[in-house]
């Protein structure tokens, strides 16, 4: 299906976006968006629907007793991305499981981090968050509303990360290392802990974080239908924790969208993006 906004079209569906950012848009099965399947225990069930990769856990069929039931995770090396001063993970995820199971893993969670130690890990249960870095730093334990597909994103600068949750700072401080650096990759789990659990996963994008402005979200120096997908997404605000749209406080990932820097994603946006447009991906 094609949507037309003023004079551009745009596919619905993307995949991957070429340049500097990597997006699996759940379109098709991760391993069909480049995603290397690095475990898979017991039986888990999985399928893609309408845009979102849903995973069914439970512990049936798996070794008695508990823990352990099915389980299933995907990782990407960031070899290209080796040495960017400016780098973003953005994933959007809806679980039922508790978080009784997060200390076991589950029922969902992104990790990204190389062996020298440099590490950001998010295990997203139905109503709480755990944001790790370390065990020697800081644990933190973040209450969200339950039953809602909620936002995250870690942003790396030189001297800074910061963590969103739906466009607000959850954490932000000194980063212990660079990132990504040698031997960096990023790896997302669904897991039953104890308990059964369905997780449905609607993106998982990282990248170098685009200029402010520029409308060139895959900073490839050219303003095309993949940026327009999502600068639509934007303009939109479509999509919870995105923050963008007429009126709103622009969020981090939508930054890339404000060409006039007044902290909304609008009409007036749209308009120089179509003046920017090169039709070139």
């Amino acid at each position: 299906m094609r949507v037309k906004v003023g004079a551009l079209f745009v596919l619905t569906v993307a995949v991957t976006v070429r340049g500097d950012v990597f997006s699996s848009e759940f379109s098709s099965h991760p391993l069909h968006e480049g995603w290397d399947l690095v475990q898979e225990y017991c039986d888990p069930e999985t399928w893609v629907e309408n845009g979102w990769y849903q995973q069914e856990f439970d512990l049936v069929g798996c070794p008695p007793p508990p823990p352990d039931g099915d389980q299933e995770a995907y990782s990407r090396w960031l070899t290209d991305y080796n040495g960017a001063l400016e780098f973003f993970l953005e994933f959007r995820v809806l679980t039922d499981g508790e978080r009784s199971e997060i200390p076991g893993g589950a029922p969902s969670g992104v990790a990204m981090g190389n062996f020298f130690g440099v590490l950001y890990h998010v295990t997203v249960a139905r109503d709480q968050v755990k944001f790790l870095r370390d065990v020697d730093l800081p644990i933190w334990f973040i209450d969200i509303h339950p039953d809602v597909a909620h936002c995250y994103r870690i942003e790396l600068c030189p001297d800074r990360y910061i963590f969103y949750i739906d466009g607000d700072v959850a954490d932000e401080g000194v980063p212990e290392g660079p990132f990504p650096s040698h031997d960096s990759r990023i790896t997302w789990v669904g897991r039953a802990w104890y308990l059964s659990c369905h997780n449905s996963w609607d993106y998982v994008r990282y990248g170098v974080i685009p200029q402010d402005g520029s409308g060139d979200y895959n900073s490839d120096a050219e303003v095309g239908l993949d940026d327009f997908y999502f600068f639509h997404e934007c303009l939109t605000n479509r999509r919870m924790g995105i923050n963008g749209g007429p009126g709103q406080d622009a969020g981090p990932g939508c930054r890339f969208a404000d060409f006039d820097d007044d902290t909304d994603v609008d009409l007036h946006d749209l308009a120089a993006f179509q003046r920017t447009f090169t039709g070139q991906d």
